[in-house]
């Protein structure tokens, strides 16, 4: 099952994870998504990331976070309606998205981008602005 991009993002909130910058949660969030395909061949994440110039994005929640610029996040996404989507994930997510951050938690937001930029990840194998298919990120190397 795949959920909402809001939803993974307060999974990830939820854990008060060290310097979680916007750049850090998009970065977390694209892990998880690239893992979960190869591991599980289903998306986590049912959103689709872009190619911007600092590594792969999700637009929805940039735009969530932005007014954090390079500040820990301090408050959950909200709904169109001005809610916090605070749904929990399954038990199974939920140990997935804390395997995420027991690998990636300690790294900063740049140090994740400077991952994700390196050659033969799915962000490097097409041109800025570019949609990162599944494909993309079942068969990069991270």
């Amino acid at each position: 099952m795949a959920y909402s991009a809001m939803q993974v993002a307060n999974a990830f909130i939820r854990r008060q994870i060290p310097d979680l910058t916007p750049m850090k949660l998009q970065k977390l969030m694209f892990l998880a998504q690239s893992w979960y395909l190869k591991n599980h061949e289903a998306r986590l994440i049912d959103d689709t990331f872009y190619r911007w110039d600092y590594g792969p994005v999700i637009p929805s929640i940039y735009y969530e976070f932005k007014s954090y610029g390079g500040n820990q996040i301090k408050t959950f996404a909200r709904d169109s309606t001005g809610e916090n989507v605070n749904q929990e994930l399954e038990p199974f997510d939920e140990q997935f998205i804390d395997n995420i951050i027991a690998d990636y938690g300690q790294y900063s937001g740049w140090e994740l981008s400077d991952l994700t930029h390196q050659r033969g990840t799915a962000w490097s194998n097409g041109p800025i602005g570019t949609i990162i298919t599944e494909w993309d990120m079942y068969d990069s190397k991270l």
